[in-house]
Formats: structure tokens, sequence, C-alpha cells
């Protein structure tokens, strides 16, 4: 149990009355985002840990004395008492170092007798559901499956539409079933229809009601959550089961990616195509499977040596950059899952190999790589010794090509920066894929030779004038230096003569991203200066600074300094609240006048 203080009067009497327990409080704030990364492991803790010690959680933003009092300086920090006394803190997203000082203080010692190995009960619980995904892919095997898949294929049609010099082309044949399964045989549900109205009352279906168990009759088709919805226009009962039987999928025909990847996958090993799947955080036919929830799948093309991203929901072939760069998905883990074999193949979708191991919180490495070779060792204890050295080859070569990011880049591919194509509008923006965010290229900050052997960076921003000054460059244009932009654009008032960024009219949101990496050169102190922040009416604008796992606000008056940057540090300005006529124009960043020639923003980095 989390107990959440609400003013900066209650927390004395509450370490009062329990001075003989331990102490945790987590100090946090809404716009933080490693905050929000560690409050479900902190509420998942607080569960484990429920006798002498008490969990307790202080907003900044509300309890400003009491942050003050405790010297909170950066977020999130995690305070320990005891015996009312402060004994130790951790500041920044430290999951292992949190779980690891509560056990210490509990015990009395540190705790480091296990294995480095062992999986802690939160990395069991993450990695169960591996086991369970890396069971679904002998359905793809049976004999009965591929007969029924292939009688429902027009195997005829798209072999003569694959044909090349006399022959068929696997490759075409593969893009010919993808073009074939989107557009005739699957079709996409957002919200399922009603069976007792017309076809033109599907859009009166609310949101799903409730998920709940399946029933008998669905789990005898692999489904274990059913989504109830009920229809406004008549008030009757629908119901939306998560089939994960393949033949059922052969029936229904309808769902979405994980029922589009799970029938696909089965239609590919009909027409012999060795396959993964994958999971948004998980890969399978490969299917793959990502945490973020998505799946699609994975195939091996001999004429290649190598696996194939295919993703049947997009009708997308060997693009694996699609996720991150087109929908703007921050991905962590994704798992391909086979027949006799399970990888982890995030480095083939990700670009920014280091962004994404700060992401990959949920388990520590090497207990997820001894996890997955026991789980490899387990499916191959019984193959012949020919395949297993086809395994292995292939994986070393599939090592070697995660080493370089560029090997995933398809050049003068439009498809690698396309939004989500399938899904309704208000669905693929509330799981954050309708692109767009991440069309422009990343740009990182990094200093010149110059600025290392002047011991210092300097970068300025004129709003006025909408340009930077880098040493003796000018470069036009605020979009220039930045790593993202999300509905933002720079607004001109001629009447009152003023010139700010803002965000977009149409968007409850804006957001921008500066990113300055610093490399291995050791930064003695950072300075920086954001003027014009300008809030009308309940208009917000935050401006946070984060470095490692530790993350500042900028106060008001525009300046902070730090003298503690761990490699790279990010400047992030978030756009957002307010109502009424124009809530577009009450969160204003860098307002000046339309002749200003002052700097809005400046940032300057010292170098030992």
């Amino acid at each position: 149990m989390i107990v959440t203080i609400t003013d900066d009067y209650s927390l004395d009497d509450v370490i009062s009355g329990n001075h003989s327990s331990l102490i945790v409080i987590d100090f946090f704030a809404s716009w933080c985002a490693p905050c929000r990364m560690m409050a479900p492991i902190f509420q998942r803790l607080s569960e484990r840990f429920t006798r002498n010690v008490l969990f307790l959680k202080v907003d900044v933003d509300v309890c400003r004395q009491t942050s003050s009092m405790f010297r909170v300086q950066a977020l999130p920090t995690f305070l320990f008492l005891m015996n009312g006394r402060e004994v130790d803190r951790i500041c920044g997203a430290d999951l292992q170092a949190l779980e690891n000082k509560i056990m210490q203080y509990l015990n009395g010692a540190t705790n480091s007798t296990k294995s480095s190995t062992a999986a802690t009960l939160e990395e069991r619980r993450f990695l169960e559901r591996f086991a369970s995904y890396s069971k679904q892919m002998v359905a793809y095997e049976e004999e009965i499956a591929q007969t029924l898949a292939l009688s429902l294929i027009p195997t005829a049609k798209l072999e003569e539409q694959s044909m090349e010099n006399g022959e068929v082309d696997r490759i075409l044949l593969l893009k010919n079933l993808l073009k074939w399964f989107k557009a005739e045989f699957f079709s996409w549900i957002d919200e399922p229809k009603c069976d007792k109205c017309s076809a033109a009352v599907e859009v009166n279906l609310s949101i799903s009601v409730s998920k709940e168990a399946a029933s008998v009759e669905e789990a005898r088709f692999g489904a274990c959550v059913t989504e109830v919805y009920r229809c406004e226009s008549c008030s009757s009962t629908v119901r939306f089961p998560r089939f994960n039987d393949p033949v059922k999928l052969l029936e229904t025909r309808k769902g979405r990616c994980a029922e589009w990847a799970n029938c696909f996958v089965l239609c590919c090993r009909a027409l012999k195509y060795e396959t993964r799947q994958e999971v948004f955080s998980i890969l399978i036919l490969l299917l793959v499977l990502d945490v973020t929830d998505h799946v699609w799948c994975e195939l091996w093309m001999p004429d290649l040596d190598r696996w194939v991203h295919c993703d049947p929901c997009e009708a997308v072939y060997d693009v694996p950059l699609l996720y991150e760069r087109g929908w703007g998905k921050k991905l962590s883990y994704v798992i391909a899952f086979a027949i006799d074999h399970i990888r982890d193949v995030t480095w083939r979708y990700t670009f920014n190999h280091k962004e994404v191991l700060k992401r990959r919180t949920a388990c520590r490495e090497i207990v997820l790589r001894s996890f997955l070779s026991k789980l490899n060792e387990r499916h191959q204890s019984s193959l012949p010794e020919e395949r297993k050295s086809e395994l292995q080859r292939r994986y070393l070569k599939e090592l070697v090509e995660f080493l370089s990011p560029n090997l995933q880049v398809r050049e003068n591919n439009k498809k690698e920066h396309q939004g989500r194509i399938t899904g309704s509008e208000e669905w693929k923006k509330a799981r954050g894929e309708e692109g767009g965010v991440e069309t422009q290229p990343f740009f990182v900050i990094r200093p010149t030779e110059s600025d290392i052997d002047r011991k210092v960076f300097c970068l300025q921003y004129n709003c006025s004038k909408d340009e930077y000054k880098w040493g003796d460059k000018v470069t036009h244009g605020w979009k220039s230096f930045l790593y993202k932009h999300v509905d933002v654009f720079r607004k001109e008032e001629f009447d009152w003569k003023m010139v700010y960024l803002c965000r977009k009219e149409e968007a409850s949101t804006g957001e921008l991203c500066w990113l300055f990496d610093f490399g291995s050169n050791q930064v003695k102190d950072v300075e920086i200066s954001v003027k014009g922040m300008a809030e009308f009416h309940d208009g917000k604008v935050y401006a946070v600074v984060c470095s490692g796992n530790v993350c500042q606000i900028i106060p008001k008056d525009g300046i902070l300094k730090m003298d503690k940057i761990n490699g790279k540090l990010e400047l992030k300005v978030t756009f957002c609240g307010s109502d009424g006529d124009c809530p577009w124009q009450n969160a204003q960043l860098f307002r000046s006048e339309l002749n200003s020639s002052e700097p809005d923003f400046n940032i300057v980095a010292h170098f030992l």
C-alpha cells in the first residue's frame, strides 16, 4: 500500500507515527518521464514488501515546502528513513538499486548473495510471458492446419504472378501473398459489429465496456480474454473473443495485429516458408512480439541468407525501422519465436541502440540472456546436430548484423517513414502510432573539435530571427537542431509585434526535444537559459532537462545549472493545458519582440 502526501503538513505526522518502520519516499512530478516509468514499479514494490516498510509518494509540484526541506533537486528522488532520520537516498530511475536498498535496510545487510543471473520477482513476471508464446509455434506445424490454409490460398494465381525467368520467385511470391492477405482475405477490427443491428449502426458501438475471461467455447479456440461491448442502438451485448487458434482465424478472418500475424504465419508455413513471429517486445515465424503491444513476423529467405521482416497488417516487406521511424514507437524488447529457437531481435528494429538500452529496465541483460539461453536449450535438446549447427551459424551471422544499425536502413523507401495504416485514427492516436512524429531525421548535437579544444560548447537560438548560432556558424530555422518536434509551430504576431513557439491550433499538446551528446568528454558543468516561457489562463509550459536517470525542471526564471552530466543531456519542452478560445496560444516558449536581437535559448557546457 502507498500513502500519498497531498500537502506540506501531513508528512511529519506520518513519519512520527511510523518510527519503527523503514519509510521509503518517492519524490516525483507528473511531467517527469523517469518518474512515470518508476510509478508502477514503486507500486509493485509496495505490494511485495508489506511488513515493516511504509511507502510514501510526494508530488513536488504540490508539496513544494516538503521537497525543499528534504533538499530534493533531481527527479525522481527516493528517500529512506529509519527512526525518523534519513539514512539514504537514490536520485534517478534505478529499479535494481531501489529494490536492493529496501532489502538492505530490511535485512540489515547488503543483498547480494544470489547469483547474478537469478531473476528477481519482477523479472520473473516479465519473462514468464515468453515461455507461453514459445508454445504457440507448434500450432503452425500441424498438417491439417496447413492443409486447411492451402485450400483457401489462391496458390496457382499467386505463383503465376510471381514467375521470373520461368520459375517462381519466392520473394515475389511472399510479396504477392501479403497483398492478397491484406486486400482480400483478412479484415481489421476496431470495434465489432452488432449482430442484431444493421451494419450501418456499427459506429454506435461504445468503447469496450470490459474485458473478461473467455467462455468455455471461446477458450476451445485459444481465447484467454474476451472484449465485451454494448451497442448503443439496441443495447445488445457484443462479444469479441481474442482467438489464438490459427485454424479458427482462417474461419473468422478478422482481428487486430495479433490475429493478423497469427493467421498469416500459418499461411506462410502452408507455403513452406520458414517463419518466426515477433511481438513488440516479442517476435514469432518467426512470429515477432514487441512489449509495446504489436505482433508481426519474420521469414527466412535462403536467397538472402537472412531473416526478413514482414508485417501483414501493413502489407510491408523488409522495412525493419518502420515502427521506430514511421510509427514513432519507443521499442525496448522485441523477441522472436520460432518452432525451435527464440531470439532477442530488438537491434534489427531500432537504430539508436544506446537509447534503447536506457529503456530496457524490465529485466537485467544478463538475466534475459540466461533465460533465453535456457529456453533455447530446451527447444533444441532433441534436434539433429545438423539443424543445431545451422541455427548457430544463422545466430552468429545475425549478431554481426546487429552490430551495425545502418544495415537496417532501407534507402529511398518511403514506407520506413510512414505512420500506421491499420486501425482508426482514434485507436492509433491512443497507442501513439499515427506517425508524423519522427519523419524528420533525428539531430543529435555533438561538440565540434573546436569546442573541445576551447573546452567550451555554446549554442544559442534567437526566436525573432529564427536562427541558431553555434560558434561562427549561423543556421536558420527553429527545427534545424531539434531531435524531435510534435505539433509545434512558430507564431508571429504582427499586431502585437511578438513572436514565439507554441503548439498547433488543433493539438491538445505539443513537444520539442533537443538532444546533446558530449560523448566521452568530461563535462565540468552546464548552464542553460530558456527565456520567454509564457503562460496565460491555465496554459502550461514545462521545460525538463534529463541526463541519465535524473530529470530536473527548469524553474520559471529559466536558469538551470548542472554539474553532473552522464554523457548525454536531453532538453524537452511540453506545451499543454488551457481551454476556451485559442488555447494553443496560452502556453508559449521564447516569447519575445519581433525585433529582438537577444538569444532566447542559450546552453553553455564547460569541459575538464
